[in-house]
């Protein structure tokens, strides 16, 4: 986990719900006991673990198990555009996506952890024929004109709810118990949606998310996550960026600051 690993987190954790030390951790809301209670739970399991199994990557990545009852897999576009041969921006993604097999391991963590009893919650975005989602939105007025990766969606007509390459691909599909998220038009996954809904109608305190675009969508999504008080998991090798450049400075930089990052392999569904 690069500065600091699990020992550290299960530290931090109990100095922040005994309010002996500052809030430092994404997913502990002082006063909210029950929730702190069972994330505790989690994360001294995660810690026993790691140390137990050494579990250390070269890439510094750790061990992480979560509970299947309080987790969502939350799964973010995993759509045609994306990921997809003669979607618009899959040849943007396709190096990404080829270095660190994404779809194979996202396929493969989403079926584990659907049998192991994790809410799986898909989160496509779609648009109308004529984005009337956006008028109005992402305008530089001075200029008159608008700008920003919408725009960009807008301008090569991607993400159409009538279109194919808006669709899931086929080894993403949600299946019977999933969940799909419904009404995203913006970049963060909660941002006018029902995903917060979800998960709270779920007993959800723990997210783990995968999808595109890793500097976009996923980081919106898991800052978001973050100030909500959720326990949040990033999956190294099963996100994607439209280059390969973009989504290793992500890691790199970025998610520690907001979640646990970490790789499929890596995470472990207690019993």
């Amino acid at each position: 986990m690069g500065k600091y690993g699990l020992l550290e987190h299960s530290r931090r954790l109990v100095a922040a719900e005994s309010g002996d030390g500052p809030r430092r951790l994404p997913y502990v809301q002082r006063g909210n006991t029950h929730r702190n209670a069972a994330l505790s739970v989690a994360v001294n399991q995660s810690t026993e673990n790691a140390s137990k199994n050494d579990s250390k990557t070269d890439d510094g990545y750790s061990l992480v198990s979560v509970e299947p009852s309080t987790t969502a897999i939350v799964l973010i576009e995993f759509q045609r555009e994306f990921a997809a041969e003669g979607g618009e921006f899959y040849s943007n993604c396709k190096p990404c996506l080829d270095r660190y097999q994404v779809l194979k391991n996202a396929e493969a963590l989403m079926k584990q952890a659907r049998e192991a009893g994790c809410k799986i919650i898909h989160v496509p975005i779609a648009f109308a024929e004529d984005y009337k989602e956006l008028e109005g939105k992402f305008m530089d007025k001075e200029e008159n004109s608008a700008y920003g990766v919408l725009e960009n969606i807008a301008d090569h007509d991607a993400f159409k709810e009538s279109g194919e390459t808006a669709d899931f691909i086929d080894s993403m599909n949600p299946v019977d118990g999933d969940l799909i998220c419904q009404n995203k038009k913006g970049l963060c996954a909660f941002y006018g949606t029902d995903l917060d809904d979800l998960l709270e109608k779920n007993g959800i305190n723990t997210i783990v998310l995968g999808g595109f675009l890793t500097n976009c969508c996923i980081e919106s999504t898991m800052r978001s996550a973050y100030e909500r008080g959720y326990k949040v998991v990033t999956l190294f090798d099963c996100c994607c960026a439209t280059s390969v450049e973009a989504h290793e400075m992500s890691f790199k930089h970025s998610f520690e600051m907001f979640s646990i990052p970490t790789t499929s392999d890596l995470v472990k569904f207690s019993s």
